[in-house]
């Protein structure tokens, strides 16, 4: 089991969708499954300071993800959980108690069977602790935003650079001030800064701390 930590934009996406095709196992997108409860949340104009409504639309909710896609009560929304408003928000739900008794032993469901690459905010530190390697990664800000604001260019959405910088920043003082789960470099985790460096030398380091650590593949 290897877990890729670390700050949006890093580029944790991308590395850990090449270093499990690296290693034949199988990807878990544990952001991905916050991202499907900030959709459904937001399609069902629950407010999250609601903690009471908040917990029977999670007690009739689906969440799941199978071979890449984010299926909420079985619809498949991958597409419409990408956007900077449902990131911004899962972030937020993310410091709930209610939400993270919901996600957390699904991304742990998810991981079970082993052979698996989890990126997130917390697979190295909470839902997978004793995972054989972990990593974290990070950039500058200023690499972070212009990586987030080419995926937005690329799904055709315009965005300035300077609220995308500014979106970034805010992500992190949410996410490593939270007081569940904060994002933090998990114990025994290979730290690697992606600034500079080409997703294939990314890649490359992860693979020279697989190997280093003794991980067999399923390639």
């Amino acid at each position: 089991m290897i877990t890729i930590d670390g700050p949006a934009g890093a580029g944790k996406s991308t590395v850990a969708r090449e270093l499990a095709r690296r290693l034949g196992y199988r990807l878990i997108d544990t952001g991905a499954l916050y991202r499907g409860v900030a959709w459904r949340v937001r399609e069902a104009g629950v407010d999250p300071e609601d903690r009471q409504g908040l917990e029977r639309l999670l007690g009739s909710t689906t969440i799941d993800i199978k071979d890449g896609a984010v299926l909420v009560d079985g619809r498949d929304v991958s597409a419409e959980v990408r956007t900077a408003e449902v990131g911004e928000l899962a972030s937020r739900l993310a410091a709930l108690a209610a939400v993270r008794a919901k996600v957390t032993p699904i991304q742990r469901r998810l991981a079970a069977a082993g052979g698996a690459v989890l990126e997130g905010r917390d697979t190295g530190s909470v839902v997978c602790p004793d995972a054989e390697v972990k990593f974290y990664l990070d950039a500058s800000p200023e690499v972070r935003a212009i990586r987030r604001q080419r995926e937005l260019a690329e799904r055709g959405i315009a965005a300035d650079p300077k609220a995308v910088r500014a979106g970034i920043l805010q992500r992190d003082r949410q996410d490593m001030e939270r007081v569940l789960a904060p994002l933090v470099v998990p114990e025994g985790a290979t730290v690697i800064d992606s600034t500079g460096r080409s997703v294939e030398e990314v890649v490359g380091l992860m693979l020279e701390a697989v190997e280093r650590l003794g991980c067999s593949t399923r390639s």
